[in-house]
């Protein structure tokens, strides 16, 4: 009980130029609640009160009230968790490494006798237009991150010699959990709002370079189209039905940007940790987690309708993430900005999703 009381009255003692403490309560687990008026708004309030509280090896989560709208909550665990380092090295081999897969990738072609063939240019044309769009949506994730202070990793690129884009795509590691719904808004949908700036005028310029030919009458592989990708190709070779014996057959450029449309369709999905599940939660909050599941039962649906690679993003968000993690600063609200980001999230979804993406 001693321990206890020590305990707690270096907690109030941390948090009283940002709190008045009107009471508190110890958790079964160990977690100390302390609940009281804030005397400047959460969003000014949360990274002095984490500082203090780490200075006596705890970290505190923030939210209102459930009890009272105008009261606040400070839910105090024992222990700093350390921010782990990253090693550049690592960073710039796995890219280096996605560089050679996704330019091998794109230089495989066959001639008109069907004899398959390489192109180096045609390589180094797809790589540059993929991964253009890639690092522009990894760079986003990471700078809005740097920007707001959340400690995060340089991205991590994944080679995939075998797939048809040469790569996985990448990730950026967060470094600890995200501070507000705004960070976590703000940070979620940089990514694709960067990729697709560069995404669509290389679609655009690959599709001025992409020719109208016959049909092969065996191994042709057809692309699924998105509202965009539909609009842009009718715009520049006006409306083609494959079943006349023609398509459009497209440049090394604009099935690069293709793929980085695909990509940042399936990244809006909202559910799970995926681009669009940041923001669904940083809307929502855990009333998001009904959406995650609702979205892989679609995905499910697709994956006997549509396509059956969709099975395969099906098992991975189950696997790895159906519901999404908790924010630290619960308190802060979203701003309109928020909400307009979110809504352009959104469009860009609308516009970029492939219910079928490959077909034969």
């Amino acid at each position: 009980m001693d321990d206890r009381l020590e305990i707690t009255a270096k907690l109030r003692s941390a948090v009283a130029p940002w709190m008045f403490v009107t009471g508190y309560l110890w958790g079964e687990d160990g977690r100390v609640t302390l609940r009281g008026r804030l005397a400047v708004p959460p969003e000014q309030a949360y990274r002095p009160l984490r500082a203090a509280l780490a200075a006596i090896q705890f970290t505190p989560t923030l939210r209102v009230s459930d009890t009272n709208p105008n009261e606040h909550e400070i839910v105090a665990v024992l222990g700093v968790a350390p921010v782990a380092k990253s090693n550049a090295k690592i960073n710039i081999l796995l890219f280096l490494a996605t560089v050679v897969s996704v330019t091998l990738s794109g230089s495989g072609d066959v001639d008109e006798a069907g004899n398959p063939i390489f192109l180096l240019g045609n390589g180094l044309m797809f790589a540059g237009s993929l991964l253009t769009i890639l690092v522009a949506h990894e760079m986003g994730h990471y700078l809005v991150s740097r920007w707001r202070g959340a400690p995060a990793s340089l991205p991590y690129f994944i080679p995939m010699p075998l797939a048809l884009s040469g790569t996985m795509g990448a990730v950026i590691v967060q470094r600890e959990p995200f501070e507000d719904r705004r960070t976590l808004l703000e940070v979620g949908i940089a990514g694709p709002i960067a990729g697709f700036v560069f995404a669509v005028p290389l679609f655009i310029l690959g599709m001025l370079l992409s020719e109208v030919k016959a049909i092969p009458t065996t191994g042709v592989m057809f692309l699924g189209d998105s509202w965009l990708t539909q609009t842009i190709g009718q715009m520049i070779h006006g409306v083609i039905d494959p079943a006349l014996g023609r398509d459009v057959f497209l440049h090394p450029i604009a099935m690069g940007a293709w793929i980085g449309l695909l990509i940042t369709g399936i990244n809006l999905i909202p559910a799970g940790q995926l681009d669009g599940g940041h923001v669904a939660y940083a809307l929502f909050g855990e009333r998001a987690n009904y959406i995650s599941y609702a979205m892989i039962g679609l995905l499910a649906v697709l994956s006997i309708t549509a396509s059956q690679g969709w099975l395969i993003w099906v098992f991975m968000l189950m696997a790895f993430g159906r519901a999404h993690p908790p924010v630290l600063n619960q308190a802060t609200r979203l701003t309109w900005v928020h909400w307009l980001l979110a809504f352009v999230g959104l469009l860009i979804f609308v516009l970029t999703f492939v219910p079928r993406p490959i077909y034969s």
